[in-house]
């Protein structure tokens, strides 16, 4: 039997950010990663420490639906959305 540990709050946070993002369309993990690296030479995991750089990607990829991309994130984290740094990086987004 593999002895897996359990994936961090980061990886978690990483993973759902991944998956909303798959859910809004095919390409839309690659627009927006592209445009990370392009503006802000940064990936997904880096947005952890600079969620603002992930909110203004979402803003001007998606414009107002950068909203329900946002939702999406929060309920692929589940309960680990209600944890205070994860709530922040949310609001962040939001913005």
């Amino acid at each position: 039997m593999e002895n897996r540990s359990m994936p961090t709050r980061n990886e978690l946070l990483v993973i759902a950010l991944e998956d909303a993002l798959n859910e809004m369309g095919e390409p839309t993990l690659e627009i927006v990663t592209n445009r990370l690296f392009q503006q802000y030479r940064c990936n997904l995991v880096d947005c952890l420490e600079h969620p603002d750089y992930l909110g203004n990607v979402l803003k001007e990829t998606f414009g107002y639906a950068q909203i329900a991309v946002v939702e999406k994130i929060k309920k692929n984290l589940g309960e680990f959305g209600s944890e205070r740094p994860v709530e922040e990086f949310l609001k962040v987004i939001a913005k």
